[in-house]
């Protein structure tokens, strides 16, 4: 007769028998020990940061593999991200989007607004137009000043956001989102 853990279904008591001197515990025991050593640890699920990072990510996997990506990251970016969360959301790149695009979309929509833009097209243009536009209506402090009193929404907070955001993702990668968002472009209506 084999005798294991399977054996021992039924006993609440889990001994491990390569440590010396443990007393033996209960389930609710080792898990309560479990999750107070998860608490004392250094947080590692950086589930946020595999989206921020998305658009980069989905750029770097056509020339590297997610293992490498995770590495790079690691050794020369000091972020821990395991290639098993970096293949994940390279493996639903539609989900991926959508989340990463529910941090600018609100600011493209001010952006819009302000434009009187019938679509959210814009976001997939070139950055330098984009920037022309914005930088000849807003570009000087009178006219940031005139924006920030004369508008709903908050322009020049709008526009750094899609700067630092969006439009730091090569043009390339922005049109090929725009695949996986085009659901979401179709239902925007100007208000």
């Amino acid at each position: 007769m084999k005798i294991g853990i399977d054996n021992y279904v039924n006993n609440d008591n889990l001994t491990n028998i390569m440590v010396p001197n443990h007393t033996p515990s209960n389930a609710t025991d080792i898990g309560l020990k479990l999750v107070g050593h998860s608490r004392s640890t250094e947080f590692s699920a950086n589930r946020g940061l595999v989206i921020e990072l998305f658009p980069f990510i989905f750029e770097a996997s056509q020339r590297m593999s997610a293992r490498a990506i995770s590495r790079f990251l690691l050794e020369e970016q000091g972020v821990k991200l395991s290639a098993v969360t970096i293949t994940k959301a390279l493996n639903d790149p539609k989900k991926s989007w959508n989340v990463f695009f529910d941090e600018i979309e609100p600011s493209a929509h001010v952006i819009a607004d302000w434009w009187k833009a019938e679509s959210l097209n814009f976001l997939f243009g070139d950055c330098g137009k984009y920037e022309k536009i914005i930088d000849e209506r807003i570009g000087n402090p009178i006219g940031r000043f005139a924006a920030k009193l004369l508008l709903k929404g908050d322009v020049v907070s709008a526009d750094k956001i899609l700067r630092a955001k969006w439009f730091c993702i090569n043009k390339e990668i922005r049109l090929k989102a725009k695949l996986h968002l085009e659901s979401r472009l179709a239902v925007w209506v100007k208000r």
